[in-house]
């Protein structure tokens, strides 16, 4: 019959507490990182199909060889309408750059965090990649 040995009470109960918040602090790293990882890859997504959305020419831009930067900052403006995002569109000559930003509510950390992605889209004709 093995015993307690003198001083041995409750060891365990201390390394538990002590543990704890590391344990807490882990698992607030990984589902709150992950979390702020998924809403980046969701935002990056959105900006991409708001910019290629917007470089999709109509057949009056196609016959004047043009981007219409109103058209394109509508067409931009809709398709994040649609996928229920907030952004903005930006046309620098041929290229339409769209930037989203969300937010971030963290499940473990108090408060939350925004992130910015964007993307770049050109206009791009036929197979051949031949722009207008």
């Amino acid at each position: 019959m093995s015993g307690r040995g003198c001083g041995e009470r409750g060891n365990v109960s201390l390394f538990v507490v002590l543990l704890l918040p590391a344990l807490f602090l882990a698992a607030g790293l990984v589902l709150d990182g992950g979390l702020q990882i998924q809403t980046r890859r969701e935002a990056h997504g959105q900006a991409a199909a708001a910019a290629r959305a917007a470089v999709q020419l109509t057949d009056s831009e196609v016959r004047g060889g043009a981007l219409d930067p109103g058209s394109a900052v509508a067409r931009a403006a809709a398709e994040l309408g649609r996928l229920g995002a907030a952004g903005q569109a930006r046309v620098s000559g041929q290229s339409v750059t769209v930037t989203v930003t969300a937010g971030v509510d963290y499940l473990l950390f108090p408060g939350g965090g925004t992130v910015r992605q964007q993307s770049t889209a050109s206009p791009v004709a036929g197979v051949t990649g031949a722009g207008p």
